[in-house]
């Protein structure tokens, strides 16, 4: 879910800097703009979701205020809602450079003929767009996934220590050295991840790309 999303916004977000800001300037502004938490640590960026997320944060008073909700929810902070939020909060960067680079390679002209040519903007979306920005998109993914799978910190911290995760069970267990389990569930995990990459790479010449 983390990765959809990810893709999703990273997609929307390089497509409108790369064909909808013509100016080359306000791009790279943009852009800047869209690195900006990035310029504080991880764990900075998660802890400022829980006086938004609590039991009495800003989204249950605002809810609460406007009539949507009639008791604060407890499913907004330290549940599986707040780590797929925050994992979106953290990573979407990685997902948009690779397809905004994919993107502003991709010859204008092409576009320009498509819609001669009688298609809509959906079909050359799909038709075009889409399968150019391929390797961008398979690199966006290999970023989140890889990083996303590993992670016990963003899950500890916004699942409230109740979500499992093997990350995060690697974690206790070398805590407790327990190292023959920690070292398996290693090995698990890493040949887990060197799989999706290796299936993702198949789409696309890496090296071509890279």
């Amino acid at each position: 879910m983390a990765w959809f999303f990810t893709l999703i916004i990273g997609f929307t977000v390089a497509y409108f800097l790369v064909f909808h800001v013509r100016s080359v300037g306000m791009q790279i502004v943009l852009f800047l703009i869209c690195t900006i938490p990035f310029w504080t640590s991880n764990v900075i960026r998660m802890i400022s979701w829980i006086p938004l997320l609590g039991r009495n944060g800003l989204f249950n008073s605002f809810l609460i205020s406007t009539g949507v909700i009639d008791e604060p929810q407890e499913w907004f902070l330290y549940s599986h809602f707040s780590v797929i939020l925050a994992f979106v909060h953290l990573y979407t960067l990685f997902m948009i450079v690779p397809i905004f680079n994919s993107l502003i390679r991709i010859d204008k002209s092409l576009i320009e003929a498509a819609y001669d040519s009688g298609a809509n903007g959906f079909q050359i979306l799909t038709n075009i767009i889409i399968p150019l920005c391929k390797p961008g998109i398979i690199i966006g993914s290999i970023f989140v996934i890889t990083v996303v799978m590993g992670d016990f910190l963003t899950i500890g911290i916004m699942g409230g220590q109740q979500i499992a995760s093997i990350g995060k069970i690697i974690q206790v267990e070398m805590s407790y050295l327990q190292l023959p389990s920690a070292a398996a569930n290693a090995v698990i995990l890493l040949i887990i991840t060197l799989l999706l990459i290796w299936t993702m790479t198949k789409f696309i010449d890496i090296r071509k790309e890279l």
